[in-house]
């Protein structure tokens, strides 16, 4: 083995060139990232869930009445009916003002003119009168004079009272009385659910609320005669209904 100047031995030197594929500069940078990389988390089993709706019912007393009150007025001459119409009307609202209903509590819904023809001698139709509705939708909050003053509008000259509904105003804390019902509801149907398949019942893990929550209707009234005794009416009591779906997890 040859020596060197230092009598030491002279070993060959030997040159590795790596392929030049693995010169690539971003190979440190992946082999860093294969050593730190982290394996994925095993997927997550989804939770057990049982699902049940559940429904609420609230009675509670009306404090408003809604209804129609309208004239309608008939003649050849379209000037006279007019004028007919605005004069029963203008009776009609001065009999509710004097009753103390207030003028944001009367609101023209209808104002109508039709023209009658007879089709007896002309395919075009000849005309032959006129007849005006005049409507308005009142709304009443002494229930306890309901009656008495519909008596009076159709006798003041109101020829036309229809579509009488009893309401609450505000239902916001029955609603919310009825969504607790139905959600009580729910879960003593999940719970018997849950327990039939061997689990127990956990936490509400969604909560759908149902379509708009109905009032029962009172019934609909219709007078059309311009003399009546005392309209009878019975307040009663409405029903407010509330639906939810909810989803419960078991264990």
């Amino acid at each position: 083995m040859p020596l060197d100047g230092t009598n030491r031995l002279a070993l060959p030197r030997v040159e590795i060139r790596l392929p030049v594929a693995l010169e690539d500069p971003m190979i440190p940078t992946l082999v860093a990232a294969l050593l730190f990389a982290q394996p994925s988390p095993p997927a997550q089993t989804p939770p057990r869930t049982v699902h049940a709706s559940g429904e609420g019912r609230i009675s509670v007393a009306p404090d408003i009445a809604r209804v129609t009150i309208g004239v309608e007025a008939q003649d050849q001459s379209l000037a006279r009916a007019n004028a007919d119409a605005t004069t029963r009307m203008g009776k009609a609202m001065s009999t509710l003002e004097k009753a103390g209903v207030a003028a944001k509590d009367v609101r023209t819904i209808r104002y109508a003119v039709d023209v009658q023809r007879s089709f007896e001698k002309s395919t075009t139709g000849v005309v032959i009168g006129y007849r005006v509705v005049n409507q308005v939708l009142v709304t009443i909050r002494d229930l306890r004079r309901l009656g008495g003053l519909l008596d009076q509008v159709v006798a003041a000259g109101a020829n036309d009272v229809e579509g009488l509904s009893l309401e609450k105003e505000d239902i916001s804390a029955e609603r919310g009385r009825a969504l607790e019902r139905a959600m009580s509801d729910a879960r003593g149907r999940a719970s018997v659910l849950a327990k039939a398949a061997g689990a127990s019942l956990g936490e509400a893990l969604q909560v759908n609320e149902g379509g708009p929550m109905p009032i029962r209707p009172i019934g609909v009234m219709n007078v059309r005669t311009a003399s009546v005794s005392e309209v009878p009416v019975s307040p009663g009591e409405l029903e407010i209904f509330a639906t939810v779906d909810v989803a419960f997890a078991i264990r």
